[in-house]
């Protein structure tokens, strides 16, 4: 499978790599398989693999293997940790530092980024994303979704900007606003507990 340059940070070879990086550094506590990182990036099994041993041999991650499946966490040890997890933060980290802020919300059926950070994903724009535009589709306490925003804006070092939509608002699609979203660049957040 080919993959394309990186859009979201020049200092890395593709989004794949990005979005592998966002969900391992994003959550250095969590152990994944190889197929939920390939599931993650939305590229194949093969693909995920040579990035996870590409990273394996530059030590930025550890391996644990369980009989015959292999987990991945970030090795946080490793002297860059810090710095690689604060430039994923910043470009990919947001599609995996809001879905577990997000689970936990009553309410939420759906939630998408937005705007110009999907748009730059999408390779629909070169404009660098100032803030990240996320939509939440439920019926979804604000209160809630605002502090979830604000933990999400500590971790990636920018604005959150929190839209609502009902699910029938959303299924049906008449206001202006559903429209243009709808109508745009959107990334679904994988809501899984």
């Amino acid at each position: 499978m080919k993959v394309g340059s990186a859009k979201l940070s020049p200092l890395l070879r593709s989004d794949v790599q990005g979005l592998i990086l966002a969900e391992l550094f994003m959550n250095p506590d969590e152990l994944f398989s190889i197929s939920h990182l390939a599931d993650f990036a939305g590229t194949s099994l093969p693909t995920a693999m040579r990035e996870v041993d590409r990273l394996l041999d530059g030590q930025l991650v550890i391996q644990k293997t369980v009989g015959r499946a292999r987990f991945i966490q970030a090795n946080k040890l490793h002297l860059l940790f810090d710095s690689v997890s604060q430039m994923v933060a910043f470009s990919y980290g947001p599609a995996a530092v809001l879905p577990p802020l997000l689970v936990g919300l009553d309410g939420i059926d759906q939630a998408f980024l937005f705007g110009v950070w999907a748009a730059r994903l999408s390779r629909q724009t070169a404009a660098t994303p100032k803030e990240v535009d996320l939509l939440l589709i439920g019926n979804v306490s604000r209160i809630e979704a605002s502090r979830a925003a604000a933990k999400a804006e500590e971790i990636l070092g920018r604005e959150v900007n929190v839209q609502f939509a009902t699910s029938l608002e959303w299924q049906r699609g008449e206001s202006d606003f559903v429209q243009e979203v709808k109508a745009n660049p959107l990334v679904e957040l994988q809501l899984i507990a």
